[in-house]
Parts: structure tokens; sequence; C-alpha cells
């Protein structure tokens, strides 16, 4: 299958590499692009954290190892890996989103977290009587136009299925695919979750959604690999 990634780099790479290895041919177009912040530890630390994406490990620097003692809570398990190899120890998988990772540490007895993040993020549900305070770590900014070799070989309709990580860059591609004159119809989609499908609105060919918020489960859901969960179609 030819693939379109749209994760940003370093992570599209690594992306390709896998599908190149499944014998797949990744074309890679980044809808994101990530930079570092500026930021500091808040004066008195948690008593846990919470990371919803592998780019705050990546970015935010020595800073970060004051946290590697306290338990960290991750949404899912690509999160939950890059926690382990920067040296966190206690490592909680929610297996899901920010929403289920703080209804996570909020059933284990945390009422407090410090949330690792981005600067743009998902709205998440905060449960009853929890406090988070948000570190931004990174800021992420949108590719103004889609990248040429990927407009072209959706035009010619080369493309089996584009990969989308989250839910803005599902948006964001989609607002590009408008601008551009292109077909919804034409396009297949494939996302990390349904909360990502459901972002890039209506009208495509054929969507799916990976059943958890995992690469391996996205490979799952298009038939690229055949030893994880199935896939949920969305409408």
């Amino acid at each position: 299958m030819r693939l379109l990634v749209t994760r940003p780099q370093p992570q599209a790479d690594t992306t390709a590499a896998r599908l190149k290895a499944l014998g797949h041919m990744p074309l890679l177009s980044p809808l994101l692009d990530t930079q570092p912040l500026a930021w500091t530890l808040p004066d008195a630390l948690p008593p846990a954290t919470l990371f919803t994406s592998a780019t705050a490990l990546r970015l935010g620097g020595p800073q970060l190892a004051a946290l590697h003692a306290l338990p960290a809570f991750a949404v899912g398990g690509a999160t939950a890996a890059a926690l382990a190899r920067h040296g966190y120890a206690d490592i909680r998988n929610a297996d899901g989103d920010a929403s289920a990772a703080l209804a996570l540490a909020r059933a284990q007895g945390f009422d407090t977290l410090l949330h690792l993040a981005g600067a743009d993020r998902s709205v998440a549900v905060v449960p009853p009587e929890m406090t988070v305070t948000v570190c931004e770590l990174y800021a992420a900014t949108r590719v103004a136009a889609l990248d040429s070799a990927a407009r072209g070989a959706l035009v010619a309709g080369e493309i089996d299925a584009v990969l989308l990580y989250s839910p803005r860059a599902a948006a964001h591609f989609a607002r590009l695919i408008d601008a551009a004159g292109l077909h919804r119809a034409g396009i297949a989609l494939a996302g990390l979750s349904p909360a990502i499908i459901a972002a890039a609105g209506p009208g495509w060919a054929r969507t799916v959604a990976a059943e958890r918020s995992n690469e391996d489960a996205l490979f799952a859901a298009i038939g690229l690999a055949c030893d994880t969960a199935p896939s949920t179609k969305v409408p």
C-alpha cells in the first residue's frame, strides 16, 4: 500500500521506516512543525505528572529530569515507551486519551497533577475535585499548504490511505484538502482514534480508526499488520 504519513518529524521518519519494513510505500507530508518553548517547573512539585505526547519528552529539555521519580501517567503505549526511554520508572498507561489518563489518576488517589503538554491541545475532562497545572513545553505550527508531492499523489489517486495522528492535524488536513480544491470523496483516512477521524469531518471515501491509541492498532486497522485488535469503522 502507498500511505501518506502526516505526523511531524522526527516521528514521521520512524513511521516511514516501520512501513517500509512491512513492505509498504510511505510518502511523508508532515502537517505540523513542532518547536520547544521556554518553560519552568512550578516551585512545588506535584505528586504525579501527565504526558499526552512523546513530543513533550523530546523537546522538554533537562528540567524534566527533576520529575523522573514521580508517577507518570501516559495516554498510550507510544508515550509510555518514550517515558521509559527517558528514565521514568513509575509509568501508568491509560491506553486512551487525556480524559482517560485523568480519570485513571483520580481513581488511583491523585487529586493534583502536572500536565507537561503542548501549547495547543485537545480539551480533556478533569474529574471533580482534581487540580491540573499545565506547563507548555512546545508549540506546533500548521504548514501553510500540502506538500507538492503529496498533492500530486492525491490528485492521481495513488494514496491508499492518509494516516492521521491528532485531532488538530486531522482538522488541518481537511482544510488543506478543501483549499487545494481536492475532492474528499476520493481520499481514505486512517486515524489513531475515533476522535481524530471525527475532527476531519464528513465526506471522505472511507474512514477507519484504531481501537487503541497506538500505531500498532492503527496499522492493524488498515490491514498493515495482523497481530493487534480489529478496527472500528467510523461513518
